[in-house]
């Protein structure tokens, strides 16, 4: 499926904003960088498209390099908070549909959800929570998260247990506290029937609510070694 492509503004580019915008790239969106340190700026001009350096609290500066035109602006700064509150709220007043902020701790965030942001992250917190996680439940990897919810989406190779019965057969719904949303068979994907039998090399895009669903991935990651993702 084809991505639309967005204009999207990253504002400091450190190892996080310098990572965003490779990823970004690589996917194909048009990403212009700034960054007040010319260093930065030089390592990434051959990435982007336009890379700037420039002062983000300069609402001209930021709006010579075309902010005002942005679908998404995401505000990296870490080594100031005032920059970043500032840089924020002036990408508010452009009235750019959808801005994000780094945040260094809980009353950072708390100032940049009064000025609007939209999306507050936290990066290391993030990695930290996601990586205690994986030590304790590996499959999570292979899983998303839905926004807004407890629930995961994720691909699995179904249990020894599961080959050869149907869904029907299995309860699986009742017995797994899951629902098979997809079925994988040798890389097609079809919408399966309660009918619809298990076959050794299948692969199953299941969803469900990560304490429930623990209790028996854990042993499918033990037994199955080419867990696919979503």
């Amino acid at each position: 499926m084809k991505v639309s492509r967005k204009m999207i503004l990253v504002v400091g580019l450190g190892r996080f904003g310098e990572s965003l915008c490779e990823k970004l790239v690589e996917m194909g969106q048009y990403v212009v960088g700034v960054d007040t340190n010319p260093d930065r700026v030089k390592d990434m001009a051959e990435v982007l498209e336009l890379c700037a350096q420039l002062d983000a609290t300069d609402e001209e500066a930021l709006m010579k390099v075309g902010a005002k035109e942005a679908d998404v602006a995401v505000v990296c700064i870490g080594e100031s908070i005032e920059a970043s509150i500032l840089t924020s709220t002036i990408l508010k007043g452009l009235e750019i549909p959808l801005v994000v902020a780094r945040a260094q701790n809980k009353l950072h965030a708390r100032v940049l959800a009064r000025v609007g942001v939209n999306k507050v992250i936290f990066p290391e917190r993030d990695m930290g929570q996601r990586l205690a996680e994986q030590f304790i439940h590996p499959w999570i990897t292979n899983f998303s998260k839905l926004p807004g919810a407890d629930y995961l989406v994720g691909e699995i190779q179904p249990l020894p247990e599961m080959l050869g019965k149907d869904l029907g057969e299995l309860h699986f719904r009742s017995k797994y506290d899951a629902m098979v949303l997809l079925f994988n068979r040798s890389g097609a994907y079809f919408l399966p029937n309660a009918d619809t039998v298990i076959e050794e090399g299948d692969k199953l895009l299941i969803a469900g609510v990560k304490e429930s669903m623990s209790k028996w991935l854990n042993d499918s990651q033990e037994n199955n070694k080419g867990v696919g993702s979503n």
